[in-house]
């Protein structure tokens, strides 16, 4: 069992048929295959730099130190917890973002550094507080008392980082309840979208949010349905845990969605996830979800934020 990945490795793999022939990827094809001047940095030595930076909070300089002790705890309030600048020279020096934070731990992990033990603090520990200990929310949001609703990517995306660091550090704190409190709230969360298995029917996902105090959609501004992708790569990932087949049918509902949506729903990071689980539930479950056309909507610039690779 493997939550954090490499999306690109992942959704590169597997795109080959009877394993003999990879399948093209047009905006790919259209770079050189050697580029010139070429350059690798090294990226491990500039996790470290990051790490040795970001998370010193004697650092003296102009917007420095940009990380800060949250020492008024609400969720987990038995122990402290940290917080990160989300741009040099904020307005908002003692607010944080899950979306910032949580990576900054996984990522300093994954370059060898135990960030359970560093220095004398268990900042994986202290990345709990971002769990909305709420009966209306019970998952990660990107603020420790946060609402859900207003943007997907806000919702998803933190509950996605949390599943990484939970792999990475399984017996943390209030993590193993978290992990299925999580899964739990947002397969009914995918149910109350329309999900059902009595007949077999597929949620409608085309919104901006969804508000889960509530169980119901936030339709205005630009929607998000990439959101299908982060959903079904929890859910899945939450079946591979415990399996339990309910949350295997949750993935297997999002996936359909975004498998059957019919434009680019390419907005933030939510559809490199869903393209990932699809590869891998086509692989282990014997789906059939169109991987060539999920990932190139990945490189293909959509219509929602006019992105892509340039």
């Amino acid at each position: 069992m493997k939550f954090r990945i490499g999306c690109l490795t992942i959704i590169l793999l597997p795109l080959v048929v009877g394993f003999a022939q990879q399948l093209p990827i047009p905006r790919v094809e259209m770079m050189p295959n050697q580029p010139a001047p070429y350059f690798m940095r090294d990226w491990k030595q500039v996790a470290l730099a990051y790490d040795l930076l970001v998370f010193n909070d004697t650092a003296t300089g102009q917007y420095l130190p940009v990380f800060w002790w949250n020492t008024a705890t609400i969720n987990y309030p038995n122990h402290i917890s940290f917080g990160l600048h989300s741009y040099v020279g904020t307005f908002f020096p003692n607010n944080a973002e899950a979306i910032n934070v949580l990576p900054a731990v996984i990522g300093a992990t994954l370059a060898g550094i135990d960030k359970s033990n560093q220095n004398g603090h268990n900042y994986v520990l202290y990345c709990e507080e971002f769990f909305n200990r709420r009966p209306e929310e019970n998952v990660y949001l990107n603020a420790p008392v946060a609402h859900s609703g207003a943007d997907w990517w806000y919702d998803t995306m933190p509950n996605v980082f949390f599943y990484q660091l939970y792999d990475l550090y399984p017996g943390t704190g209030d993590f193993a309840h978290q992990f299925t409190t999580v899964a739990d709230r947002w397969l009914e969360a995918v149910a109350a979208m329309g999900g059902s298995t009595t007949p077999w029917q597929v949620p409608y996902m085309n919104y901006r949010g969804w508000h889960l105090a509530s169980m119901i959609p936030n339709a205005t501004g630009v929607p998000e349905p990439e959101a299908a992708g982060a959903l079904a790569w929890l859910l899945y990932m939450a079946y591979v845990e415990t399996g339990q087949d309910r949350y295997r049918i949750g993935a297997e509902w999002a996936m359909e969605f975004l498998d059957g949506w019919n434009t680019n729903p390419a907005y933030e990071l939510q559809l490199p996830y869903g393209v990932c689980i699809a590869a891998r539930m086509n692989a282990e479950l014997g789906t059939s979800y169109d991987v060539q056309m999920l990932v190139n909507w990945c490189f293909e610039v959509g219509p929602l934020r006019q992105w892509g690779v340039i």
